[in-house]
């Protein structure tokens, strides 16, 4: 039997970082987006008329409900 040298550590390291590079989400650099904010639960009594139309043009415009009242009450914030 034969004795063979051990593996050069360096460059399995090194095949393991050119690999993950390769997957697909490689691209994304962690921490370089903005952490979550803490966000309040609230429960507002609303028309439902209202709610149905605010639905409605939240949805034509690709938002889900909860991002459409965060997105009109920063409007209306910025708009005083």
């Amino acid at each position: 039997m034969a004795i063979t040298k051990r593996p050069d550590a360096s460059k399995q390291a090194s095949d393991a970082e050119k690999f993950i590079a390769g997957a697909p989400d490689a691209s994304h650099v962690p921490g370089a987006s903005p952490g979550r904010r803490r966000k309040e639960v609230i429960s507002p009594s609303v028309d439902v008329d209202l709610l149905k139309r605010f639905d409605t043009l939240a949805a034509e415009l690709g938002l889900s409900r909860a991002a459409a009242i965060n997105l009109a009450m920063a409007k209306f914030i910025a708009s005083q």
